[in-house]
């Protein structure tokens, strides 16, 4: 209807590629063929074996299909190494925000242990609440790093399978601090994040805002420890400080004094990691510039820094010759323009602005991650589309969930590369 033409689809139209191909090789009068024959196609055959990669942490689940003369093709890996490629030490914050995150160090405190989930808005505000914490007097213990083991721990308690992954993700966060025999965990309820002056407003999404209380809901466990669930909102320090006095004062008896030190200790390392974030950025682009390198901008929320989440796509880029940033280390440095949509919640606002960074600056491009299941990226993806594309950007979306094959992502990313090659934006994967 769209082009005024009839459309036929063929029964064979899983073979189309095939024959479009072959149209192809025919508009450049190309003579030979590299099709086997029609008998070693009758003779065909090839062997599979599955495998586990050793040859970092990520510990990749291989199909390993062996075809005649030797060939190997090799599916299942998060990045190049098992195909034999050297590993390209280049620049990655996902890297960098991860190792800085889980690198909190906690020392024994006065009031006891504290249990923080590592999932969700925590990784945003984790150097706020670790140092407010930490200065109180708390020994803050963190959920241990996230894994496929800790998701089936706590699978059992998930009321419904439609939430994204990284909300699933907390019922075993949950699981594992409560094993780990903590007498009391924290995880507020925040409505608002931190207001960064680029949007609307700053609302968190109502999954990362509220799921405190789902998880209190449905954990049966954490009616045995102390689970405590505030509403809690940081960007109004004198609010902050007031609320938090009088919560925290009934709960262990702390003076408004002690909490007004802790708050400005909490904000302290809040606007340090967030000031070496971008940092770091300006680090990564300026490297990409001097060396030739396309500086990709993964876009997504703070939680997709978490590797079992993410399924290593950062790696994956840098092992291609990409430099990888992120939305919080370039957005901070644009104005925040007015877009079409109503632009409520802090995480989609820095990806709007860094949609905007990347159109002006050339050799620098954006691939959004979503969450399958994420309502709220349905509409955010129109609008980075458009942003992008007004300022002659491709836009790539990379949709991740619990499955952590990334066959499909490695042909959007090589497709993307491809196409800017097309574009004359790089040639042999470099700016």
């Amino acid at each position: 209807l769209e082009l005024g033409r009839e459309v036929i689809r063929p029964e064979i139209a899983g073979l189309m590629g095939a024959y479009g191909a072959a149209l192809i090789a025919c508009d450049r009068q190309m003579t030979h063929s590299n099709l086997i024959s029609r008998q070693a196609l009758a003779e065909f055959a090839h062997t599979a074996k599955p495998a586990v990669c050793g040859l970092c942490g990520n510990h990749c689940k291989l199909n390993i299909n062996t075809f005649p003369g030797g060939r190997k093709s090799i599916s299942g890996n998060r990045c190049e190494r098992p195909l034999g490629s050297k590993q390209q030490n280049l620049p990655d914050l996902v890297k960098y925000k991860y190792e800085t995150l889980t690198g909190f160090k906690s020392k024994p405190g006065k009031r006891g242990k504290i249990g923080l989930p590592l999932g969700l808005n925590m990784y945003e505000n984790l150097p706020f609440w670790h140092a407010f914490f930490t200065e109180l007097g708390f020994e803050v213990v963190l959920s241990p790093k996230s894994s496929r083991e800790l998701y089936i721990s706590g699978q059992y308690s998930i009321p419904s399978d439609t939430v994204c992954y990284p909300a699933k993700l907390l019922h075993g966060h949950m699981e594992q601090l409560l094993n780990q025999g903590v007498p009391v965990i924290f995880y507020p309820c925040m409505p608002y994040n931190f207001d960064e002056g680029i949007s609307d407003n700053h609302y968190n999404c109502p999954v990362v805002a509220y799921y405190p209380e789902l998880l209190e809901a449905n954990v049966a466990r954490l009616k045995e420890i102390r689970y405590l669930t505030p509403y809690f909102e940081l960007s109004r320090r004198r609010d902050f400080i007031k609320r938090a006095a009088d919560y925290f004062g009934k709960e262990f008896g702390i003076t408004k004094n002690e909490i007004a030190a802790a708050a400005e200790k909490g904000y302290a390392a809040y606007e340090a990691y967030k000031k070496s974030v971008v940092e770091e950025g300006q680090k990564a682009l300026a490297y990409a510039k001097e060396n030739g390198r396309i500086a990709i901008v993964l876009s997504g929320r703070p939680y997709h820094i978490d590797p079992e989440i993410n399924h290593g796509i950062n790696q994956l880029l840098t092992s291609l010759g990409l430099v990888v940033v992120t939305e919080d280390a370039v957005a901070p440095l644009m104005k925040g323009e007015r877009v079409k949509v109503l632009n409520q919640w802090t995480y989609h606002a820095r990806l709007y602005a860094a949609a905007q960074y990347c159109v002006a600056h050339p050799g620098v491009e954006l691939i959004q991650l979503v969450s399958f299941g994420c309502g709220l990226d349905a509409i955010t993806s129109d609008e980075t589309r458009q942003l992008l594309e007004k300022g002659d950007k491709l836009y790539t979306q990379l949709k991740i969930d619990e499955i952590s094959n990334l066959g499909a992502v490695k042909i959007r990313v090589r497709s993307m590369l491809a196409a800017l090659e097309a574009r004359g934006g790089i040639t042999n994967g470099r700016a």
